[in-house]
């Protein structure tokens, strides 16, 4: 099992659309192909290497992935995501994954959201080990007990289908830079409010989905860059800056990441087009 930045922004971005009593969640009609968010760059000459940009979102299906994205990761010369292929060490994530000697999670939690807790997550991990969590563990796994991801997210497919047709896949960041700060993004507030909305969660999720799939970047603007979300975003956007910018001297690369960090000002479509290149965004 995975978990990334994308998955707490997510979590951090839901709506309060869906109440937790709501029968339905009304969503706008699937369109005939999903939206392509998927940026060009160039030198300013608009001759050379080519980067591909394509905005992902965690639990959406890698079966979904629109026929221009893969034609651009085909033509690539390397494909890069947040991760690549990498896995965590196990010893690191059991150690991001567990509280520290102390209070546990039922103590630091008010009672009536421990136990509501402990009901939702009950057969998915033992109340002892619960108690033993971290926040961010508990609310990823809240998330995926209400909302099952899809059996094949679109992250790995993109890896997937790299290795099927022999391109190199590099990353990003590692696991040991990002485990830290996926444990430190969520406290016990923000543990709560999941807890309190865990009823919403499916609804809230497929909406970012529906806004996902048919290009309303209003909705993932208002769901990924929020002051909440910032800080994960743009001290991240600065250090993978200067790797792009080595692949756009080099053969060019196809670049998958979370949606969140391609949107608005401080996205990297943006700051590309300020460091001088060309900076074609996605079209219908």
């Amino acid at each position: 099992m995975r978990w990334s930045l994308a998955l707490v922004l997510a979590l951090a971005g839901w709506s309060a659309g869906c109440g937790a009593s709501a029968p339905a969640c009304p969503l706008p009609a699937a369109p005939a192909e999903p939206y392509a968010w998927l940026w060009r760059v160039q030198p300013a000459t608009g001759v050379g290497p080519v980067l591909w940009l394509f905005g992902t979102v965690h639990d959406v299906s890698g079966d979904g992935v629109p026929p221009r994205v893969w034609a651009a990761l085909d033509d690539a010369a390397i494909v890069v995501t947040e991760l690549g292929d990498l896995e965590p060490d196990p010893d690191a994530l059991r150690e991001v994954i567990r509280l520290p000697r102390g209070r546990g999670l039922d103590q630091q939690l008010p009672l009536d959201a421990w136990w509501d807790l402990r009901d939702a997550l009950r057969g998915a991990i033992k109340e002892a080990d619960l108690a033993r969590v971290r926040p961010w563990y508990a609310m990823s796994l809240l998330t995926r007990t209400m909302s099952p991801p899809p059996e094949l997210q679109v992250d790995a497919a993109v890896v997937r289908r790299a290795k099927a047709r022999g391109l190199p896949v590099a990353h990003l960041e590692t696991w040991e830079a990002q485990l830290p700060q996926v444990a430190d993004s969520v406290g016990i507030p923000d543990l709560v409010e999941a807890i309190e909305a865990r009823r919403s969660i499916r609804c809230d999720l497929a909406r970012n989905r529906a806004a996902y799939a048919a290009g309303d970047e209003a909705w993932m603007l208002r769901t990924f860059q929020t002051e909440r979300t910032k800080p994960l975003l743009g001290p991240r956007n600065e250090r993978w800056l200067p790797q792009l910018e080595g692949y756009l001297r080099g053969d060019g690369a196809f670049v998958a990441v979370g949606i969140g960090h391609l949107l608005g000002d401080g996205g990297l479509p943006a700051m590309l087009a300020r460091a001088g290149y060309r900076v074609d965004p996605p079209t219908r």
